[in-house]
Parts: structure tokens; sequence; C-alpha cells
């Protein structure tokens, strides 16, 4: 076990570890009277057997003087991977769109380096690029907040919450006033609390297979490809047998027009795994082959 404890940025905390690996580097100027001292190590979590790299490096300008004059030499230890210290990177952020994702991650990198004035200046950016996306482009940020509640995006205490970012952001970005790191942690949980909501619960449900509405085509398309199996191939069947005890997940006011699409691929060779055979009381189909496999990213 090492002497000093570590945080380990699984257990979220100071944690004992034991080395694995350890080289050493040293040198300094000329007349040897600056050296420097590097040392890498590849570190273990003695709790949760996560794996760190550890940089720790010193040099004899780094020193301090203690009460009675004599000097004390200190390090700078480095982890990595980068870490938070408090609340959790989202884990499904593939599922948010791109234009959105690509700010988060980047003010995740600068809230690992401790970039507190870039990191509110993502957060609040996070949010405009929220907007950007749901077609919310009207007046300035405060208006667009209130619109994505009065449009149902969001509860009023969501978007009052949101207005929170905004004003941290303004404030970090237009007046250079450098954010608390507590108040960001609790910003940045607001932040994953919506980009959850909107972007990666319900996709998280489809996948675990937990039943939802389906009131959109690519929706129906997916329900469709994955109802249809190799005993099918070569046989007939309504829409209704084909979808099974799932032709509940779909809104009656949305039933036929879904189909209808459906049929219209059919006709225009985009869909290729089925031909409709009879017309025009009830659509009977014939399963031509397997539906290829198609990864949903």
């Amino acid at each position: 076990m090492m002497k000093e404890k570590y945080f380990c940025r699984n257990c979220k905390g100071l944690r004992n570890h034991k080395l694995i690996h350890e080289v050493k580097t040293r040198g300094g100027d000329d007349n040897d009277y600056f050296q420097w001292i590097r040392k890498y190590s590849i570190i273990e979590c003695l709790g949760c057997e996560t794996v760190s790299f550890l940089e720790v490096y010193g040099d004899t300008e780094m020193v301090a003087h203690n009460e009675d004059g004599e000097p004390d030499y200190y390090f700078d230890n480095f982890i990595y991977p980068l870490y938070l210290e408090q609340s959790e990177e989202l884990e499904y952020v593939h599922y948010i769109p791109d234009s959105i994702k690509v700010i988060y991650r980047e003010t995740i990198s600068a809230f690992k380096t401790n970039s507190y004035i870039l990191t509110a200046g993502g957060l609040r950016a996070i949010i405009e690029a929220i907007c950007n996306h749901l077609k919310i482009k009207k007046g300035n940020l405060a208006d667009r907040i209130d619109l994505l509640h009065n449009k149902g995006h969001l509860t009023l205490s969501e978007s009052k919450r949101l207005h929170s970012i905004r004003f941290l952001g303004n404030d970090a970005l237009h007046e250079i006033e450098k954010p608390k790191k507590d108040h960001l942690f609790i910003l940045l949980d607001i932040v994953n609390h919506l980009l959850s909501n909107l972007f990666i619960n319900d996709k998280i449900l489809k996948g675990k297979l937990v039943e939802t509405i389906i009131d959109k085509y690519d929706e129906y398309i997916k329900l469709i490809r994955n109802k249809i199996d190799k005993d099918m191939i070569g046989k007939e069947f309504s829409m209704r047998e084909i979808l099974g005890k799932s032709i509940r997940l779909i809104p009656k006011t949305e039933y036929k027009k879904l189909e209808d699409e459906f049929k219209k691929e059919i006709n225009s060779g985009e869909i290729d795994y089925v031909s409709i055979i009879k017309e025009p009381d009830e659509s009977i189909y014939k399963i031509e082959k397997e539906p290829e496999f198609v990864f949903d990213w």
C-alpha cells in the first residue's frame, strides 16, 4: 500500500492505492542550482480496483517555510484520466444530438481542468444549443428559456433552474467573474437532468424493451423490423398480425398514416423485405426476407 492517499474517480474520494509500476526521472541546470524530479506511476485503488496514472512533480523552487523558518518542500500530484470530484459526466452522451454533444464534452473537459469561467460559459452555451435544436430561436436567451416551458419541454421549476445557469454564464463571460466550483457542480447536475429527460431516458427505455408509445415513422419501421424473423419468410400476414400485441403502442389516430407511409416505401422500392399482395380492404403483406440490421446511432 502507498503511504499517501490519492483520488479515485470511481469511489469519488481519497483512497488507499497500491503501486503497480513506477518510473522516475530527474534533471536540472548546468550549475546544479535548479533541480527537478518527476515520477510516473500506475496505481490501483484498493477499494474498487480502478486503475489510474499518477504524475508527481517537484523542484528546488517548490518550497514553503514552516514556523521555525525551515524549508518544507512540496510536490504537485496529477491524476489521469482527469476527473470530476463531484457530480457525474453523462454515461449515454452518444444519444445527445451532435450540436449539443460537442459543447457538452468541451464543457466537461474545461471543468476537469479547473477552468471555471469556461465551464460556466459552456453550461450557458449548452442551453442555447438545446433551444436551437428544438427550433426555439426567437428572442434572447431569457425569452427562449421561457418558451421551452411554454412549449412543454420543461416544467416551470426546470425553467427557473436554467435561468440560474444563464445568470452564472453571463457573469462569467461578460464580467469575467470566476464562479465557485460548488455552484458549477449544482448547475452541471441541472444540465445533466435536462439532457437526460429530453434526449436520453426514452432511448434507454426502448433499448431495454420497455414499451412506449410509437407515433413517429422511424420508430414504426424499427418495430416492424424487430417483429419479422426468418420463420416468417414466404408467408403472408396482415399488419395487425405482424405487429401482434405491440399494435397497442400505436395511437389509433396515427395507425393509418404510418401504414400508408410504409406501403408508399414498398411501392417505391425503398423497402424490399416485404411486398404487398392484396388490397384494398386490408393490406396483406408477404415477407420476402429478413430486414437488414441497421444501427441506431
